[in-house]
């Protein structure tokens, strides 16, 4: 029997990958946990490259057991072996959650040039379907699928399913509105979530499809000021004016935006995050009537 530390660097929710390793190992017999003394085997993930530094030290504390890095914060080509990937994951390893979580697609079909999805995963494909990964003891489930839209049929049978099983549903890592349709748009009206509904707009120049997507959500019957938000990526290719435009458009459409700052943003878009995305500042006033004073400084 061995014994295998797993280190949890920076997730920001629970590691799928470390539930599958410790899956794994505990299907091996072996002793799995984040406070292992004297491991024989190390894991550990991290998922933003500015923590990469932080598994430095790991063969210095650790001199005797094989170290075991991944993520895609430290190798975008470090894959889990398959034995490993599809098995189910282990969540009493964080006990605190009360949801089942995995993917049913791998890869996107766009090819954003500040996404690393592409260079990690690849084309989209069929992955897993969720009655795999579910744990019945819980009746909601987290999709981490990258673009689950662009495989219309997949997405149908997946939420039949869902439907059926009569479980919440969160779409954690967001849907393209650029791929809806009024029968997807219907589809999301009926599916019962534990999360609100999330989007994007990355570029402004999508303003167009934007809108029509936003139009089919409402038809459907979806409450877009309570149940919906809107990712505004900033500081990476837009103006300040473009940033702010995509706001108000939003509030105009009723729905939320939320300010996502490419590497760290810059003092107008932490005041720009700091209204758009607390919301009792952001429907009580205008941007206009905001106190945005560029000499004082803010973290967002």
């Amino acid at each position: 029997m061995s014994d295998v530390l797993l280190v949890d660097v920076d997730s920001k929710i629970p590691n799928l990958a470390l539930m599958k390793i410790s899956a794994y190992h505990k299907d091996q017999g072996n002793n799995v946990g984040f406070n292992i003394n004297d491991p024989d085997i190390v894991y550990a993930s991290v998922i933003f490259e500015e923590n990469e530094h932080k598994v430095d030290g790991l063969q210095f504390w650790y001199p005797d057991a094989e170290i075991r890095i991944g993520g895609s914060g430290y190798d975008l080509s470090k894959k889990l072996p398959n034995e490993v990937e599809y098995m189910k994951p282990d969540y009493s390893l964080y006990p605190e959650i009360d949801y089942s979580m995995g993917f049913t697609t791998r890869g996107c079909i766009r090819d954003c040039e500040f996404c690393v999805v592409p260079r990690k995963e690849g084309e989209l494909c069929r992955w897993q379907h969720p009655k795999n990964f579910h744990n019945n003891q819980f009746n909601k489930i987290k999709l981490l699928d990258n673009n689950i839209l662009a495989d219309k049929e997949w997405f149908f049978e997946v939420t039949d399913w869902i439907l059926d099983e009569n479980i919440k549903i969160d779409f954690n890592q967001g849907l393209d509105i650029r791929l809806l349709d009024q029968e997807i748009a219907d589809r999301l009206a009926e599916l019962n979530y534990f999360s609100t509904l999330k989007f994007a707009w990355d570029h402004p120049e999508d303003e167009k499809q934007i809108e029509k997507g936003i139009e089919m959500l409402r038809e459907a019957g979806v409450n877009l000021r309570v149940n919906t938000q809107f990712y505004v990526l900033t500081n990476f290719n837009t103006s300040h004016e473009q940033d702010l435009y995509r706001c108000r458009k939003l509030k105009e459409w009723g729905t939320n935006p939320f300010v996502m700052q490419y590497d760290g943003g810059d003092d107008f878009t932490k005041h720009l995050a700091r209204w758009a995305n607390k919301k009792q500042l952001f429907w009580s006033m205008d941007w206009d009537e905001y106190d945005y004073n560029p000499e004082r400084k803010v973290e967002a």
